[in-house]
Formats: structure tokens, C-alpha cells, sequence
């Protein structure tokens, strides 16, 4: 019983550490989730103009192939799946926003728009 314990205890350490260098690394990268909230309407309704923040937020995630790829990272989220961030609304936001996009990118199988 104690070895089970033990060996929870380990794999509950090792899963916290990779989460935490996951989370790190992709804010060292600035590709943070939180800086999409902005963006959750805009992200769900094609309808709905991105805000000025979210535009904002996005733009500072990089110029070219850097920041989109960090974008179509983040739609991989798990936070973003369970707030109903539908990828193909999401990837317009660029467009919407004036932000240049590579010629050609695509982003979990769906080429972006304005690229």
C-alpha cells in the first residue's frame, strides 16, 4: 500500500513539472492563453467584430509566422475547447483584426483566412 502511494506520489510530481514548463515555456514564448479572453466572443460568432484589446492582445503575440503559430497553439488549449472556441471563427480574428498572417498558413487543417 505504501509503494502505491509512493509511486502516485511520483507521477503526480512528474505531471506537475511538465505542466509547469509547459506553461513557462509558452509564456516565455507569449503564447498565453489569458491573453485571448478578449477574444472569446469574437472567437465563437462570426457576427461578433473583435475588440480592440483582443486585436491588441493578438498583434502582441508576434508579426508573421511566430505569432501564428503561437494563435493556432493556443486554439489547442484545453481552456479554449471547454469554452467553445470554434478554431475556424478563431482564425479569422487575424484577418478581421488587419494582422498579417503568412501567405499560405494553415492551422489545424484549415488554411487561414487572409494568409
Amino acid at each position: 500500500m505504501k509503494l502505491q502511494a509512493t509511486a502516485a506520489a511520483a507521477v503526480c510530481f512528474v505531471v506537475l513539472l511538465v505542466a509547469s514548463e509547459m506553461v513557462i515555456s509558452s509564456e516565455a514564448a507569449g503564447c498565453d492563453i489569458f491573453q485571448l479572453v478578449p477574444c472569446m466572443a469574437a472567437s465563437k460568432n462570426a457576427k461578433v467584430t473583435p475588440s480592440r484589446q483582443c486585436c491588441t492582445n493578438i498583434a502582441n503575440m508576434g508579426k508573421g509566422l511566430p505569432g501564428a503559430k503561437c494563435l493556432c497553439s493556443l486554439l489547442n488549449h484545453p481552456l479554449a475547447k471547454s469554452n467553445g472556441v470554434i478554431p475556424r471563427i478563431a482564425l479569422a480574428i487575424p484577418q478581421k483584426c488587419r494582422i498579417a498572417v503568412p501567405k499560405g498558413f494553415v492551422c489545424q487543417g484549415i488554411r487561414v483566412p487572409g494568409s
